[in-house]
């Protein structure tokens, strides 16, 4: 049966699937492709064929589970039923354990047997197969340099010897990344949205109704990872200030966020806190959030209990609902970010509730915090925004912060990264899309600041702040009223 009559009235490939599938001559090619868009389906058919090709052929995958090599088999039996070839399955595992794992299908064509080995992923492996070779899942095997290293040779000792590496990303510490994004190999890269506009369904986790790729995505809980999952984005853990880890850690089922204005279950949650109350105040006007977090603190640690999310609304409108919480009696301290549009903000609250706002100018320089100088740093000043996002940083790893889980919440405290160029110079950088500018991630280190700030009993409020230097908040305060 010729390749064009298979392809057609008994495999229904799709067109970026056939482009792989039809491709009997390059030797190595990469497949970075979305998770579910038939990825294992069409390398397994590619297996099928090089035995159905190449009589007595052997192919080699490296699988990184054993479910995952198990379900690679089954996708060969699925090829072969619909082919109506007969063909054998085994497992000749020694155990049960993934290391051990060997899975066979046999195929016999004109008397001459062939086989595709299902093994699991290890440069040890990788050194014993001759013939055509699979790499599935390759961005998640332990020691994937280690494997190639190994594979490399023999595929180079036989023309005919073709490999095929296909995975979904897993950050850029690994040889996948460099084979996909290095420009030595051919590769083949289908996002989500690509699969989409050539007749992939997608459905809600919920309600199963079909949706586009852009729901799809406005609806996952960590947009990093979704974007990594499904389009062929590489996300690169080194540069984000908050790992997935930390807020992972912070995720709590409880509180309330609120879109434009407080709901009534959010103030009576705040009216029931037992422990004091304080509140940052990322401001915006246009396009991005102002986000306000309240936290009821305990000893160090804060539980945010209800958040408020605004956008396009004016700064009168947005002081009323700051005015809902600012005169709760459990409430002590908000930080407001007093740059740019936020003065106004800023001035017109401190004058309404004098001794419960202060204001960050995050234009300005602060003295060097003890977490900073403990890394090293000699300079005795560093940006605000650095000592403030180093000191929220501090709160995750030491498990001192809880808030609600959120898409939009998660996404933003992404975003910021800590970035050092060639001369020293730290900055705190954060990307901005349609979610916003890091709102969600500045509102919480804000609260950080509002609840930092409160002199200990009996000290005046220029006494040093616990780290041994002076709140930065009070001094921007100071500044400000000096300037009036």
């Amino acid at each position: 049966m010729s390749t064009q009559t298979l392809n057609q009235s008994l495999i229904r490939f799709r067109e970026y699937q056939r482009e792989v599938f039809l491709d009997r001559t390059t030797g190595v090619e990469v497949l970075h492709w979305s998770r579910q868009i038939g990825k294992s389906f069409t390398l397994a058919a590619w297996a099928v064929d090089r035995l159905l090709t190449r009589p007595g052929r052997l192919v080699t995958v490296l699988s990184n589970s054993r479910d995952n090599g198990a379900e690679f088999v089954l996708k060969c039996q699925e090829v072969c039923n619909m082919l109506g070839v007969a063909m054998e399955s085994a497992d000749l595992s020694a155990g049960i354990e993934y290391e051990n794992m060997r899975f066979e299908v046999t195929i016999t064509v004109k008397g001459r047997r062939g086989r595709i080995k299902v093994l699991a992923a290890n440069p040890r492996t990788a050194r014993g197969f001759s013939g055509d070779l699979i790499l599935d899942e390759f961005a998640f095997h332990e020691d994937s340099n280690a494997i190639w290293e190994a594979a490399e040779p023999i595929l180079s000792s036989n023309p005919d010897f073709l490999c095929r590496i296909a995975s979904t990303g897993n950050g850029v510490r690994n040889m996948f990344y460099r084979m996909a994004t290095e420009g030595k190999f051919k590769v083949s890269r289908v996002r989500r949205t690509d699969a989409y506009r050539m007749g992939v369904k997608i459905y809600d986790a919920n309600t199963r109704r079909p949706i586009t790729p852009d729901e799809a995505r406005a609806q996952a809980m960590d947009k990093t990872a979704y974007d990594q999952n499904y389009e062929c984005a590489f996300a690169n853990e080194s540069g984000a200030l908050l790992t997935q880890e930390l807020i992972n850690e912070a995720d709590y089922d409880g509180g309330v966020i609120c879109e434009q204005d407080w709901s009534e279950r959010a103030v009576e949650i705040l009216r029931a806190a037992k422990g004091p109350l304080y509140a940052g105040c990322d401001v915006a006007r246009r396009r991005d959030f102002t986000f306000v977090p309240v936290g009821e603190k305990d000893g160090s640690s804060l539980l945010v209990r209800a958040c408020l999310r605004m956008r396009d609304m004016r700064l009168p409108d947005q002081k009323r609902r700051l005015e809902v919480v600012l005169g709760l009696p459990a409430f002590r301290r908000i930080a407001i970010d007093m740059t740019g549009i936020g003065l106004g903000l800023f001035e017109f609250t401190e004058e309404s509730f004098p001794g419960k706002v202060v204001g960050v100018d995050f234009s300005t320089s602060v003295e060097i915090t003890q977490r900073i100088r403990s890394e090293g740093r000699k300079a005795p000043r560093v940006r605000v925004t650095e000592a403030m996002a180093m000191n929220l940083l501090g709160y995750y790893e030491d498990c001192r912060l809880k808030h609600p889980v959120d898409a939009i919440y998660r996404d933003d405290l992404r975003k910021p990264e800590r970035i050092t160029t060639p001369g020293g110079r730290v900055s705190i950088a954060a990307t901005r899309d349609e979610a916003g500018h890091a709102d969600h991630f500045w509102g919480n280190a804000l609260l950080c600041e509002a609840a930092a700030s409160e002199p200990a009993a009996g000290l005046p409020p220029s006494a040093p702040s616990r780290d041994g230097a002076e709140s930065w908040s009070r001094r921007a305060a100071r500044r400000y009223r000096s300037a009036a």
